[in-house]
């Protein structure tokens, strides 16, 4: 017997938790979310749970299978109608042993007790930490379970068994007939583990990785040039290893790591770091070249690799802001690296430093670390301590220096630009105002007549 809390549930024999939700009971996990099947109606019984919670009914999938989701407060309940005639054979037809459980929601409910159903042995497989599915045609019934079996074992630190993995292995281009918004969510929610990494290698050694990104593929035959220890594929599943590590691990393996610790991202920004670092280099293949003296270059290939993960992105139909977040990241990556030759060569100036702020604005920290990680990835220790040390030395400046003077208001803005100048909104706008403000913050100029000033001899350059 299990204590749950069901008081908004009518009880029946007829009605049953089921799936993760009860996976996570057990586990003494609070769930969240709630998933209800029952033999009855399940509109009428969503009709009652959300007069009881005070909530809203979304209706859900196709006539015939809908689901009725209720969303209450920090809750939310699914209800749908049994596959079968039984709760056996509704558990039949589930993904993965430890998800093809169900609690009984009884007359006996009402004092918070219910029994556990579990005709696949799934308890024992929760107790020994493993993912096992209920059968193979239940897995290509649906192929983003093949997906969902290694998120849940990151979520949950479990290992797949054998069976499992060969099914996976065999079926996995099976894959690219889920939708992308289906695939989607599960990536990211495996990127927010901090064992992504590990399922990750897991997923590539099925070929589940190379079904969801075939342009990983071509980096696996890509052999670089003596800034790498190792091909394009392997540095990529190395770099995302140390962004990993950087952004979740205690104990990390190098002291200079230790110094990024404070600038870490948000956390809400992980997975599409993680995304970002995973695809940053798929353009190197398409624009490799060999030198008259043998030296092997990859010119723009962050270009071509933000243009592919650009359509990647739209395959798999990320929002628009998440778009925009990897695009700028792989964009850009090289960047940081441009800065710190300019820094060896001491050829680097505030200003250009500050542009560099400027442009990159609340995603400084983000491209920041990525490129530490990038760096980390590559295997050559040459002058990566410098690097790191020059990451942390910008990361300070941007943070205690940047960002309080960006916050403070600007001397000029877009209508004393059209009232002193005449000036009619245009594309102008924005790089004049770019500049004044660029200036500011260098502290080249202080005063609203200086700003003044120096919009006269911009325009007169012009």
């Amino acid at each position: 017997m299990f204590q749950i809390n069901t008081n908004f549930i009518p009880p029946s024999p007829k009605t049953y938790i089921v799936g993760g939700t009860v996976r996570d009971i057990i586990l003494g996990r609070p769930p969240g979310d709630y998933d209800i099947v029952t033999l009855e109606n399940p509109e009428s019984l969503a009709g009652h749970i959300q007069k009881k919670l005070n909530g809203r009914i979304i209706e859900l999938g196709k006539p015939g299978m809908k689901i009725f989701r209720i969303v209450a407060k920090n809750q939310t309940i699914d209800i749908a109608p049994a596959i079968g005639n039984s709760i056996e054979e509704d558990l039949k037809k589930r993904d993965f042993t430890i998800n093809a459980m169900a609690i009984s929601i009884d007359g006996d409910s009402v004092t918070g007790n219910g029994k556990l159903i579990d005709i696949h042995n799934g308890m024992d497989d929760l107790n020994n930490g493993i993912i096992r599915m209920v059968s193979r045609e239940n897995l290509l019934a649906d192929p983003l379970r093949m997906l969902r079996a290694y998120r849940i074992g990151a979520m949950l630190k479990f290992s797949i068994d054998s069976d499992t993995c060969l099914a996976i292995k065999t079926e996995s281009t099976r894959i690219r007939t889920s939708a992308g918004e289906r695939i989607k969510d599960e990536l990211f929610k495996l990127f927010n583990s901090p064992l992504s990494y590990y399922y990750l290698s897991m997923m590539n050694d099925s070929g589940l990785l190379a079904g969801i990104f075939p342009e990983l593929i071509p980096l696996k035959e890509c052999a670089q040039n003596t800034y790498h220890q190792y091909n394009a594929f392997e540095h990529t599943m190395n770099a995302y290893n140390f962004l990993e590590i950087i952004l979740h691990s205690q104990d990390v393996p190098f002291p200079d790591m230790k110094k990024l610790k404070p600038f870490l991202p948000p956390f809400q920004h992980f997975a599409g770091l993680k995304y970002s670092i995973l695809l940053h280099d798929i353009g190197k293949p398409c624009v490799r070249s060999v030198d008259e003296k043998g030296l092997i270059h990859f010119y723009a290939h962050e270009q071509i690799s933000a243009d592919m993960t650009r359509n990647i992105s739209r395959r798999l139909r990320l929002s628009n802001q998440e778009q925009h977040y990897s695009d700028f990241i792989i964009r850009h990556h090289i960047k940081p690296l441009s800065l710190f030759t300019a820094y060896s060569h001491q050829r680097l100036s505030q200003k250009a430093l500050n542009r560099f702020f400027l442009k990159c604005g609340p995603m400084t920290k983000d491209l920041l670390i990525h490129t530490a990680a990038d760096i980390y990835g590559k295997g050559v220790m040459q002058n990566r301590d410098e690097f790191i040390e020059f990451i942390r030395h910008i990361l300070d400046l941007y943070t205690d220096s940047f960002l309080p003077r960006s916050s403070e208001p600007p001397l000029i803005n877009g209508e004393d630009l059209i009232n002193e100048f005449g000036l009619r909104p245009s594309p102008q706008f924005a790089e004049i105002l770019r500049q004044v403000e660029e200036e500011r913050i260098s502290a080249n100029i202080r005063t609203r007549c200086e700003a003044l000033d120096l919009v006269k001899k911009i325009l007169n350059r012009e």
